[in-house]
């Protein structure tokens, strides 16, 4: 029996099931692997095979871990498959999980190492080939951003779908190249992963981000105009018509750059953010942009590469507009980064509580220890 736990890509894996002939699946849909793995006390007494896509999982990183070693330990001839392929390689859940001895990693769905997985399974060389840094680098890395905040759990407050479909973003920069279309896809996957059906929609003509497809292994549906990777369904040359019966929840808008656009534009989306840059050399298009909305103070502006130690200086010069500073993220799929900006942005549509770390109770651990193996790995 293989046990998949995915938030919105439970049929993911159906076409390599049906082609190994694999019919014993049971499909669980989660978003919080450690609380289902731990917290629930779940029975995998029945389960060769743990396969997790980390795609819509909102666990730190720290919390994963805990949930496949407690995995691990209490199953240990189970084998273990992680989905990661919105994931960059330099990623540090990856060290951790060699720690782990878990080699059965997919980063690529579309070059056949899920079939591998499920069969011979992967080698300690194949996993290596994934890492971009010393597990040990990796490891302190992690621990050190997970343990430096209180834990929290971010998930989607849908209350206002009583009143309306869905919410709109528009994004755009203040120059050319100074990162919007990088911001509105953060955005995106921002909200995908707390459980938000989301859509990058590139409003602008130049179709840049057909050329992910160079990079990355996205599932791609031209006729369709859309690209799907790392959870987040991006479209290109769209007509609005298209989404008349679509069931997004927020709608992320890239316009590109502010003066290539009709500006009213802008106006009409509930949520206006312009991603801008505080160099000296930046800082000539504020004037232009604080004209032409005058007294309309409804729109946000996310800076980048801020000094900490000029940010009180550049909130008091762009008063009254609120300001928000971005965090170095050179990876536009990149999961729990901006995290204090998207809280204040996203404020009316999330539910943010507290966590304390949880740990196995030592009942529960007595009691599923007494399973005996199954399954060979």
């Amino acid at each position: 029996m293989i046990v998949y736990v995915s938030e919105k890509r439970l049929n993911l894996l159906d076409s390599v099931f049906n082609e190994l002939l694999i019919m014993e699946v049971s499909r669980i849909n989660a978003n919080h692997l450690n609380n289902f793995v731990v917290g629930s006390g779940a029975n995998f007494s029945h389960a060769n095979t743990l396969i997790v896509d980390l795609s819509g999982m909102k666990d730190t990183g720290n919390e994963l871990i805990q949930a496949f070693g407690s995995f691990r330990t209490l199953y240990p001839d189970a084998k273990v498959i992680v989905i990661a392929d919105g994931k960059p390689p330099d990623d540090p859940i990856f060290a951790r999980l060699f720690a782990l001895e878990i080699y059965n990693i997919v980063v690529n769905l579309a070059d056949g190492s899920i079939k591998k997985c499920l069969t011979v399974g992967m080698t300690k060389a194949d996993a290596l080939a994934l890492q971009a840094k010393k597990p040990e680098a990796a490891y302190k890395t992690e621990q050190s951003k997970d343990t430096a905040k209180p834990q929290e759990t971010i998930t989607a407050n849908k209350d206002f779908k009583k009143h309306r479909r869905f919410i709109s973003v528009a994004v755009c920069g203040t120059e050319p190249h100074i990162g919007a279309t990088h911001h509105a896809l953060l955005i995106a996957k921002f909200l995908s992963s707390v459980g938000f059906k989301t859509c990058y929609l590139e409003a602008h003509k130049r179709q840049h981000i057909v050329t992910l497809s160079k990079i990355y292994a996205v599932n791609a549906d031209m006729s369709r105009h859309l690209l799907q990777f790392g959870g987040v369904d991006m479209y290109f040359g769209f007509n609005l018509s298209d989404f008349t019966n679509a069931e997004y929840d927020f709608y992320i808008f890239d316009l590109g750059r502010f003066g290539e656009f009709e500006p009213a534009t802008l106006l009409t989306k509930d949520i206006k953010l312009i991603v801008g840059g505080v160099k000296a050399w930046e800082k000539a298009m504020y004037p232009k942009l604080f004209e032409f909305f005058g007294d309309n103070h409804d729109v946000r502006f996310l800076m980048n590469h801020a000094p900490p130690d000029e940010r009180d200086g550049i909130r008091r010069a762009m008063n009254p507009y609120r300001v928000y500073f971005a965090e170095y993220t050179p990876y536009p799929f990149a999961d729990g980064v901006n995290l204090d900006a998207y809280k204040e942005i996203f404020a009316d549509y999330l539910t943010i509580q507290k966590l304390e770390k949880s740990e196995i109770p030592k009942e529960k651990k007595n009691r599923l220890f007494g399973f005996g193996k199954r399954g060979d790995k």
